[in-house]
């Protein structure tokens, strides 16, 4: 069953860079999607907690313009050994180039909006915690595993061995593997965004 259900999966999540290429790649409007909140310094001094914001789901048809971020007022910090994603984010090199997604993290929590859709996840291992939405075509249901490794937010779609997409820092850069395509992204800042 795990197997038909990856089979099923695969072909969607590979072809899905050419439906994101037709996605709308506008940034978000409003400083409050580029300034992510202060977090604590430790998780016993955060006053709201990841698992205390309600999860988030990409509404019927995708979104037109980008929500308010989900994790705004949540200020548990990133857990030990998870990459600083954070931000507003835009493909500038690669097969994806104008795509344009924001990043929140808190705790283990990661919220990727892009695209009209939103995925929003516990990088804990198991399809539970994972992203349990729609695929970027907003129709087929996708469950994906997230996990933290070496520095690496992977994703594994139906529970499968060997991640399929992975977002890493390399120095101001943000790398997003999917499947064979790489992209390279630059953060974006409000300022540039406002006065352009």
């Amino acid at each position: 069953m795990k197997l038909r259900a990856i089979l099923r999966t695969l072909p969607k999540l590979i072809w899905a860079p050419v439906k994101i290429r037709r996605s709308s790649n506008e940034p978000p409007s409003g400083k409050e999607h580029f300034d992510p909140p202060t977090l604590a310094d430790c998780p016993s001094e955060a006053t709201v907690m990841a698992k205390d914001v309600p999860v988030a789901h990409t509404p019927p048809g995708g979104y037109r313009e980008f929500p308010a971020p989900i994790l705004f007022k949540c200020d548990e910090p990133i857990v030990s050994g998870a990459p600083d994603l954070r931000g507003v984010w835009q493909v500038y090199k690669g097969p994806l180039k104008g795509h344009i997604e924001r990043v929140e993290q808190a705790g283990n929590r990661v919220v990727i909006t892009a695209g009209g859709v939103i995925h929003d996840m516990q990088a804990d291992g198991t399809l539970e915690g994972g992203v349990n939405d729609v695929h970027a075509d907003k129709r087929v249901r996708i469950s994906v595993a997230a996990r933290f490794e070496k520095g690496r937010l992977n994703l594994y779609p139906g529970g499968r061995k060997i991640p399929l997409v992975t977002r890493y820092l390399d120095g101001e850069e943000m790398i997003w593997r999917y499947g064979p395509y790489k992209n390279r992204l630059k953060r974006l800042k409000f300022t540039e965004i406002e006065n352009s």
